[in-house]
This record gives C-alpha cells, sequence and structure tokens, in this order.
C-alpha cells in the first residue's frame, strides 16, 4: 500500500471513530438520553480558631491554600503552593510584604509595585488563586466559609493588578446578602453579626477606593492596595468573630 492510501485509510478510521461524538455534540443529547448535570465547582474548605488565632486551608485543583489571622496584632499570613512553587503573603495594618523563591518585596511605595509583578507575574500559584476566584465567586452562595476563602483570593489578585476585585466580591455579597439574615446551622445571630460587620467594612472600602481614584496611576494603585488590606483585615476578624459566636472552640461548620 502506497503511503497516500495509508493516509486516507488512516483519516478514514479517525473520522468513523470521532463521529458519533461529533453527531451528539452537534445535535445534542440523543432521543432517551439524560442531559449531563454538571456541577458547580467547590472547593474544599476547613477551619477553626483558638482564642489567638484562626486558621483556614483549601484545596481547589492544583492549589492549596493556607491561612492564619492572629487576634491580637492583627497579621495575616497566607500561604499558597502550586506544585514546587510557594507564594507567603504577611498582611498588617501598616505592611504587606511577599516572598516567593528565596525573594522578599515590602509593599510600601508605589515604586515597589513594579517590584511585586516581577515577582509573581511567572507564579502558577498565583495563577491558581485568580482561577479559582474567577471560577468560584459567580456560583457560590457567598456564606461565611466561602468569603473566609474568596476574600483572600479576591487580595491576592489585587496584588498582581486586578485592584478591584476585592471591591467586586463584597458588592456582590451585598447584593446577595443585603436585608437578610439567613439561618446558619441554628445560629442566625452568628450570620447576622458576621453579615453585618462584612456590610460596614464594604462601605468603608468604597470610600477608600472612592478617595484613591483620582491619583497618578501608581500612587492610585498602591492607596487602592492599602484598602484592600484594610478590608481584608476587617474581613478576617468578622470571619474569627463568626467562628467565636458559634462555639468557644469550633471548626468550620459542615
Amino acid at each position: 500500500m502506497g503511503i497516500r492510501a495509508l493516509r486516507m485509510t488512516t483519516l478514514l478510521v479517525a473520522l468513523a471513530t470521532f463521529a458519533p461524538v461529533a453527531g451528539v455534540a452537534e445535535g445534542g443529547p440523543r432521543a432517551g438520553s439524560s442531559p449531563v448535570q454538571r456541577q458547580p465547582p467547590k472547593a474544599t474548605i476547613k477551619g477553626g480558631h483558638d482564642q489567638k488565632s484562626a486558621w483556614l486551608t483549601a484545596e481547589y485543583r492544583e492549589l492549596q491554600l493556607r491561612k492564619r489571622s492572629e487576634k491580637a496584632s492583627p497579621a495575616i499570613t497566607i500561604e499558597l503552593r502550586a506544585g514546587t512553587d510557594l507564594v507567603t503573603i504577611s498582611v498588617a495594618p501598616k505592611n504587606v510584604v511577599v516572598w516567593r523563591g528565596g525573594r522578599r518585596v515590602a509593599v510600601d511605595s508605589p515604586t515597589a509595585l513594579q517590584s511585586l509583578q516581577q515577582l509573581l507575574g511567572s507564579s502558577p500559584a498565583i495563577f491558581g488563586v485568580r482561577a479559582m476566584l474567577s471560577d468560584l465567586e459567580p456560583v457560590s452562595a457567598l456564606d461565611a466559609p466561602d468569603m473566609a476563602l474568596l476574600s483572600t483570593a479576591a487580595f491576592v489578585a489585587s496584588l498582581v493588578g486586578d485592584v478591584g476585585a476585592p471591591l467586586r466580591l463584597a458588592d456582590r455579597f451585598m447584593e446577595k446578602h443585603r436585608g437578610i439574615f439567613r439561618q446558619v446551622r441554628g445560629s442566625s445571630y452568628c450570620w447576622g453579626s458576621y453579615s453585618s460587620e462584612v456590610s460596614s467594612a464594604w462601605n468603608d472600602l468604597q470610600a477608600c477606593m472612592d478617595d484613591a481614584e483620582y491619583r497618578g496611576f501608581f500612587r492610585s494603585a498602591y492607596e487602592r492596595l492599602a484598602c484592600n488590606a484594610v478590608w481584608i483585615l476587617r474581613s478576617e476578624s468578622a470571619w474569627f468573630q463568626y467562628l467565636k459566636c458559634l462555639s468557644p472552640l469550633s471548626a468550620i461548620p459542615q
């Protein structure tokens, strides 16, 4: 058999193999078959608290996220891992510091933003966080555990240029829960206190972002990052109080 004939035979076999799949894709499900029900994506979230700190761990696809917040400081430490890539972020009222691959960037001035982009621009862990936020935020019920995770993801996204991510998430939370005190595992008081503090943090974030709008490009971005840092610290405090309200020593309700 010649080369041309062999190639034609191979092509015909391939078409015969994939034709039924193509037919279903073009014409929809066959008669009598049930449509495939796709489940919305979910992250595995665990966490809890003691008298001094609260913590959260989450896994989503290849991403692993760990977060611990200290009540007295206040301060948050975030660890992001995807494969061998590890990013550590420390958030305090007056500074944000990022480590990756033996390098450290303190986000303490507008000029530090360029160094931060160089440090994080090629990070698989950062890419994983942004993908998780994009996947989960539109379908999440935005209850307290989800908000504890997604607020972290939104803050991380703001470090790499999407400075409006926290405000968009907070806006969606307000749209979904404004004036609604949903019962969470029999404790509407705990949820009401949580949602009230998150709503207050949203108001302050919006005002802070508005104040930073009319600066130069890098100055505005830097000041908005500072707004986001205050917002995530307040959101984390609300999360700590929510867990404490549920139980003196509690884990995330399952």
